[in-house]
């Protein structure tokens, strides 16, 4: 597929520079970022190419822009008027992240129809579900799918009923999980630059906010969510996938099955044991045995200290031990 250009203009290269870099670093198919710190050499760029989206400082801007070979222009805004006519503003003085969430939410609205993008991408899923609560389920998968984001592009999804991520990271939301479905079913062919907008990263780990309603789980079947993680295998660059699962996802077992590998934390006791049997029972009675083959238990040691943070959760003892599975379990379980 052909790229697409996003061009970058503002006479302010160090923002440039930080933008631009941001933008590489996402890697947002099917687009190729151009940066530009003179209007002058963005005009002569389109004197002979096309851009699909232009991103320029309000102190760069002029009218005679919408003349040139751009499909679209969204204008940083810097003294907090409205600039332009009929163009959309953005607040430049708010973090890359935002900034890009905004961006693509824009050119969505903007940009009517658009390509599908294939990748060809293979990912690999990898469940984390225990039967048993208080066990460090999150903290688990969180700390794996930020190791693994270190090397791989790696998206974590959680499915409890009350996560507390936005009170745990003090952040609010403006979509989640329940969203990206809504787009799935409604507008597929815009999910990929949909998702860009939705994604929120935590310490290298990209991750779209969970439900806020326990019943946009329970009234979810298991196999729209596969398609979902299918369509997102098939749209982006994403290497490997963390579930974070719960009891109140429907067609929990049938999500199992689709992953490459699933890890169970278990405490050693009599009451832990006992859910886990059962678990294991209805399983077998149910003809999902072969979730079990790729099953991997994991007792927790008890560690002296953890991070105080869920962005910091790479370092540490905890973090060397994940790592240890990650080689174990993870790499060596491919090969």
């Amino acid at each position: 597929m052909t790229k697409k250009v996003l061009a970058l203009c503002d006479k302010e290269e160090n923002y440039l520079r930080h933008m631009a870099d941001y933008l590489e670093k996402k890697g947002i198919q099917p687009f190729t970022v151009r940066a530009f710190t003179d209007v002058e050499q963005f005009k002569k760029f389109t004197e002979k190419n096309c851009a699909e989206l232009l991103l320029i400082a309000e102190n760069s801007y002029k009218e005679e822009i919408k003349d040139w070979s751009v499909k679209h222009i969204l204008i940083l805004n810097e003294s907090g008027n409205l600039a332009g006519t009929n163009i959309e503003n953005i607040n430049k003085y708010q973090s890359s992240e935002e900034v890009f969430r905004v961006v693509m939410n824009c050119y969505m609205e903007e940009s009517g129809n658009v390509r599908r993008m294939a990748t060809g991408n293979r990912m690999k899923i990898i469940g984390n579900y225990s039967p048993i609560g208080r066990c460090m389920q999150t903290t688990f998968a969180l700390s794996m799918g930020q190791i693994l984001s270190k090397k791989h592009k790696t998206l974590y999804l959680n499915f409890e009923s009350y996560s507390g991520f936005g009170y745990l990271l003090n952040r609010e939301f403006a979509s989640d999980l329940t969203d990206v479905l809504y787009y799935f079913n409604c507008e597929k062919e815009k999910l990929p630059y949909r998702l860009e907008g939705m994604i929120q990263t935590i310490n290298g780990l990209d991750y779209i906010p969970p439900v806020l309603s326990y019943r946009d789980l329970a009234e979810t079947e298991g196999r729209e969510w596969i398609e979902l993680f299918r369509e997102i295998e098939k749209t982006s660059k994403y290497e490997y996938l963390i579930l974070d699962l719960s009891d109140q996802m429907k067609g929990l077992f049938d999500v199992l099955r689709e992953c490459f590998r699933v890890f169970t934390i278990v405490k050693e006791d009599g009451y832990a044991e006992a859910k886990l049997r059962q678990y294991e029972e209805v399983m077998k009675m149910m003809n999902y045995e072969d979730i079990a083959v790729k099953t991997k238990r994991w007792s927790l040691p008890e560690f002296c200290r953890l991070p105080p943070g869920l962005g910091q959760l790479t370092h540490g003892e905890m973090a060397a031990y994940v790592k240890g599975i990650i080689e174990e379990d993870i790499y060596a379980y491919e090969g």
